[in-house]
């Protein structure tokens, strides 16, 4: 009886998990929210090419930013970003962003317009050369972690870009390096060193720490 109480009690637990996030509109756009009961602030997740999706490096793991006190709201890459931290402000300022792999990109995009006003970023497995081409100089750019795997096989975002990056903007950068974790698939991928793979509580208490702080 005592056995069959506790497997109940995970599968309740499970479940409670799995249907925490709502679904919600952004800019008419689809969009999933969730926070605890006194968010800290807001993080808005920006996804790579797999869109809203729980294969996202960012988005899978997005239950573990609301355990860790963060008011998370998971969007559309096409969505625009600041109508995002609008919306994400309404519930819990301070607001971050955090994008991952071409989404890095989109953010980059959006906090190059006049008025972005992030508390802070986050760029993990991103193409940082777009990033400097697209700010031009690194003014604009908020407190920046930057998380990448030290074996990210993706010829879009070679490691070698985040030693460029970090001079480049100087004491505005802080560096994660990510290592381990597991490779299968496209190296571009979800289940790939790029996509961080195996490491999602690595990388949720790497991006918490920074925005914490």
């Amino acid at each position: 009886m005592v056995a069959y109480q506790r497997l109940a009690a995970v599968a309740i637990a499970a479940f409670a998990v799995a249907v925490a996030a709502k679904p919600v509109s952004v800019g008419g756009a689809r969009a999933e929210f969730d926070a605890p009961a006194s968010p800290r602030g807001s993080v808005v997740l920006l996804p790579g090419d797999a869109g809203l999706s729980a294969a996202d490096p960012l988005q899978r793991s997005s239950q573990r930013f609301v355990d860790k006190g963060f008011a998370v709201l998971a969007i559309e890459q096409t969505t625009v970003v600041r109508a995002a931290m609008k919306y994400a402000s309404e519930t819990a300022m301070p607001v971050s962003v955090a994008a991952v792999s071409s989404g890095v990109r989109r953010l980059a995009g959006a906090i190059a317009t006049p008025g972005f006003r992030a508390r802070k970023v986050v760029f993990v497995s991103g193409n940082l050369d777009a990033v400097r081409e697209a700010l031009g100089v690194p003014d604009a750019l908020p407190p920046t972690l930057v998380v990448h795997h030290r074996a990210d096989g993706c010829s879009k975002t070679p490691p070698a870009q985040v030693e460029r990056f970090a001079q480049w903007a100087g004491p505005k950068v802080t560096v994660r390096w990510m290592e381990g974790g597991s490779e299968r698939g496209d190296p571009c991928g979800p289940e790939s060193h790029h996509g961080m793979a195996g490491l999602d509580v690595e990388l949720v208490e790497a991006i918490s720490s920074f925005l914490s702080n």
